[in-house]
This record gives structure tokens, sequence and C-alpha cells, in this order.
């Protein structure tokens, strides 16, 4: 009988223990799923100005853990799905032995643009592996989107002046731009800068790549060239797809004159003779005339008494 009751007693205690057992792991199971922890991209930066096709550029890229606590062995990787953006360097991995929670880390890749890539935004994905205190496995992938250019490149040649000019004649400065990039050059403008000619310009346009644009610019010689062999400038102005500006100058050789007689003493003595013999001829027609009327006169009052004889 005692030994009954006794077995009665250890399976109640066994069931006891269970019951405990189960509701002390149900609280804890729900407190490591409610601190699972997250790593993000909180930001990104194009180290370089901008990314070119075919060249290479540093990305950094900023992770934090927003979890409530810290991770282990972090893995960071950028891959392309479509192999657009390569690592330049390594395998496009970084590596981090833990993260605590709330902090930040950056890690720097070397990457390239492939060539012949057209002019838009290309995915990027940043792929976050880590573990949690227990070494559970976790992964968090985020997608960036990286803008890249065409290289625009430009020259200016064949700057032609037609001829040595004199001051205040017309002056024709030509020339041509050309696109040797492998992007357009776009809303392409250009200007003559110079101490001896008037300032103007002109607007060409949009220059696909492989082509030339023509300089034509008509201007004024303003004032006399020096002795010192200054150069005037062209100066062309184009920008890219969002509109940044870019200026190219080209150099060209310019001379200005002063009006030249060949004899200046020569000149005095003939506009001397010219005058004297303005002033001769119209005294001879005012004598003419005036001997014409009063040979009018004359014969006027000559007829006059012959009529009043008869």
């Amino acid at each position: 009988m005692m030994k009954s009751k006794l077995t009665i007693v250890k399976k109640y205690a066994v069931l006891m223990m269970t019951v405990i057992v189960c509701l002390c792991m149900q609280p804890f199971a729900m407190t490591v799923q409610a601190s699972q922890p997250k790593v993000m991209v909180v930001d990104c930066k194009i180290v370089q100005k901008e990314i070119i096709a075919g060249q290479t550029f540093d990305l950094a890229v900023t992770i934090k853990n927003t979890g409530s606590r810290y991770v282990d062995n972090l893995k960071i990787s950028v891959t392309s799905d479509t192999g657009d953006i390569v690592p330049a360097e390594g395998a496009g991995n970084g590596f981090l032995e833990e993260l605590p929670n709330g902090e930040e880390s950056t890690f720097t890749f070397r990457l390239r643009a492939a060539d012949g890539l057209a002019e838009k935004s290309y995915k990027l994905s940043v792929v976050n592996e880590y573990d949690d205190i227990w070494g559970n496995p976790y992964s968090a992938t985020d997608v960036i989107y990286l803008p890249v250019k065409l290289e625009q490149r430009a020259s200016i040649t064949d700057l032609y002046v037609d001829d040595d000019a004199v001051l205040g004649d017309s002056v024709e400065v030509i020339g041509s731009v050309n696109n040797m990039g492998a992007g357009m050059l776009y809303n392409v403008r250009v200007r003559v800068e110079s101490n001896y000619l008037e300032e103007n310009d002109t607007f060409i346009g949009n220059i696909d790549t492989g082509k030339s644009g023509s300089i034509d610019i008509l201007t004024n010689a303003s004032a006399t060239t020096s002795e010192t062999g200054e150069l005037s400038n062209v100066v062309v102005t184009y920008e890219d797809k969002e509109g940044n500006e870019t200026e190219l100058t080209g150099k060209f050789k310019v001379t200005v004159n002063s009006p030249v007689y060949d004899n200046v003493e020569k000149i005095k003595d003939t506009t001397t003779k010219i005058n004297k013999n303005i002033i001769i001829a119209v005294c001879i027609a005012v004598i003419l005339i005036v001997a014409l009327i009063a040979g009018t006169i004359r014969r006027n009052k000559r007829k006059k008494r012959i009529l009043e004889e008869f």
C-alpha cells in the first residue's frame, strides 16, 4: 500500500516538473524569437564623383545592426546578377567578427563597371550573412541602384582665322569640335575670348559619339595686336545628361593692324590740290553764270531800244 502511494507521488512530482519546465521554456523561446538580430544597409556612397562605363570605382557601404543583440561572424557580399558591375579586386566580400546591437560598420569595395554599358542605373545586391549569440545563421539582402555614365571627351581642331585683319574689319573664326568619348555631348556652345576681337558666340547643339560640330563665328577686329604675341581663345562648353557643364579651351593667333597709307605727304598734297581745283572750278562757274546773266540783260535792253525807235 505504501509502495503504491509512493509511486503515485513520484508520478505527480514528475508531472509537476514537466509542467514547470514547459512553462519556463515557453517565454524563453518567445524572448529568443523577439530578439532576432537584423543587419541592414543604411548608407551607400560612391567615393569618386561618378561611375564611368569601363572604369573602376570605390563603393562605401555602411551596415547597421538594428537588433537588440550583437551578431557574430558577419560576412557582407556585393553581387550583380547580370555581371554589369563586378569586383575589380578580390571577391567582393568583407568580414567582421562581431557587430554589437545599434552599431554601424562601413566596408569599401573596389568595383568595375563593364564596358559597353548604356547610360542608366544598374542593380547591385548587398548580402549580409551572420550568426546570433546562439550560433543560429541569418541572411539579409538589400538592393541598391548605381548610376553609370558614359565617358565624355572632346577636342578642338582646325582653328583658323582667314587673314590678317585691319582695325574695324570683320573676322571669321572657324574650326571643329570633335566628340572623342562614348557619351553624347549635349548643348555644345562656342564663344570667342580675345583682347583684339569683339566677344561673340554660337550654338552647335548635340554632338554624337564619333561625330564633329563646326565652329563658325563672325566677329570684328576691335583693337590692334601687341608685339607680345598674345593668343586669343575659343571656349567650348558642353553638358552631360544631367546638365553638368564642362569647358574646353582652344587657342589661336590673330593679327590686327592699324590702317596704313603708303605716302602720307603725297596724300596731303593731293588733297590740297583737289581742294584748290574745286575752288577754281567754283569761281569759274560763278563768273560764267554772272557773264551769262549780264549778257542776257544787255540783249534785252538792246531789243527794247530797237522796238522804241520803231
